[in-house]
């Protein structure tokens, strides 16, 4: 029976949506595996609706294997996201495994239902396996997007296997059954699944490029480290709000390189660049999340420890400013060495985020008077602190601040 134009309708919408998932990767969104994807489970359905008798099983397998390979490879698209991938090995036998029940439901049992129930079942199953280890990993609202997505296809996919095994079905010779109303719920299902899935990923991409734009307006380009408004934004945060209001016990550590406007009068800007940049890495917190570092402006830099006591954040500083002086510079600077000044405080419990960073700073030009190239800390404030100190003091070594 030919096919209608109401029943190319959807192979040639899902085809659009490739098209228009395929089109978005030029707007520089990272959207073509999606249309490829698409693309491929697109193909299986115009195939379906080709009258060509004399090629079974041939025909159906490959109409089968397009839709199943459509499906893989959106599954293997949304496991790139976390640079998670199954093995290529376990895919190639899923998609082997479907052709020879396909054609054995279609060689020996002349079943469409049979062939149906198994290309179905698999579907399902490479989507459960994806969304089951992309939801252990789930970071963003980008992931949630794909992630409920997924989960809705998975179902209704199931949903329909179930539907297939327990509901009776009138005898159908194999060309009768693309017009029943089991062809035609297996057509739109995958209708239904490509336009669900092409929102969801126009969504997450929507959402990504925002989170992308709002990284780097809260980002210092140099450095890598948050500027002064991603600062202000994490102390406006829900993450922030221990720093903001002193809720609990922070180490807080201004530091400043030492004579910088004079090395990028000797070396040159580009030079100096990379000297903030070096420091920079040097405060970048990889090892552990709760630690925020942040460029202030100019050689300023500021570190946030959150839970530390003064006698940790001190030997912190001081191990930062160690490693910088230990710094090398070759070739452009072989026997230079530079320095840096670190101001050391806690911000005690309830105290406002903003007196806290004041002392800092207080502490931070209280090392430059005594010399540079030290860490000087203190619990109170430069006019009454009786503890002020730094930190080869505190240690019981004599050390020149130069």
């Amino acid at each position: 029976m030919p096919a209608t134009l109401l029943e190319w309708s959807v192979p040639a919408a899902i085809l659009l949506c490739s098209i228009g998932l395929c089109a978005a990767r030029f707007a520089g969104f990272n959207t073509l595996r999606w249309g490829y994807a698409l693309g491929c489970l697109g193909t299986g359905y115009a195939i379906m609706l080709v009258q060509a008798s004399d090629l079974s099983p041939y025909k159906q397998a490959v109409e089968d294997a397009f839709i199943l390979g459509g499906v893989i490879l959106a599954c293997r698209a949304l496991l790139s996201r976390r640079r998670r991938q199954t093995s290529c090995h376990i895919d190639i036998a899923v998609l082997l495994a479907s052709t020879a029940m396909v054609i054995v439901s279609v060689a020996l049992f002349s079943s469409a239902k049979l062939e149906t129930f198994f290309v179905q079942a698999c579907c399902a199953l490479v989507i459960w396996r994806a969304t089951f280890s992309f939801a252990r990993q789930v970071a963003t609202t980008s992931d949630k997007v794909l992630t409920a997505a997924f989960l809705f296809i998975a179902l209704v996919l199931t949903g329909q296997c179930v539907l297939y095994i327990s509901a009776p079905t009138p005898p159908l010779a194999m060309g009768e059954w693309r017009v029943s109303v089991w062809g035609t719920l297996v057509q739109y299902t995958g209708l239904l699944g490509s336009i669900v899935l092409t929102f969801a990923v126009f969504i997450a991409t929507s959402y990504d490029a925002i989170e992308k734009y709002r990284r780097q307006a809260h980002t210092d380009a140099l450095t890598g480290l948050l500027n002064r408004q991603g600062l202000d934004s994490l102390l406006a945060s829900d993450s922030g709000s221990p720093f903001s209001n002193g809720a609990t016990p922070t180490g807080v550590i201004m530091a400043d390189i030492d004579n910088f406007k004079h090395i990028n009068d000797v070396f040159g800007h580009a030079f100096g660049d990379m000297v903030l940049a070096r420091f920079g890495a040097l405060l970048r917190p990889d090892a552990d999340a709760r630690i925020f570092a942040a460029r202030l402006g100019g050689e300023e830099f500021l570190l946030l420890l959150p839970g530390a006591d003064l006698e940790s954040a001190t030997a912190i500083a001081e191990e930062i400013r160690a490693n910088f002086v230990a710094q090398r510079w070759a070739p452009h600077a072989p026997n230079s060495r530079f320095t840096a000044s670190m101001g050391v405080t806690l911000e005690q419990a309830g105290e406002p985020f903003a007196s806290a960073l004041k002392r800092a700073d207080d502490l931070l030009y209280a090392a430059k008077r005594r010399g540079r190239n030290c860490t000087v800390s203190g619990e109170a404030t430069i006019d009454t602190v009786h503890n002020l100190s730094t930190f080869s003091d505190k240690v019981g070594r004599k050390k020149s601040c130069a």
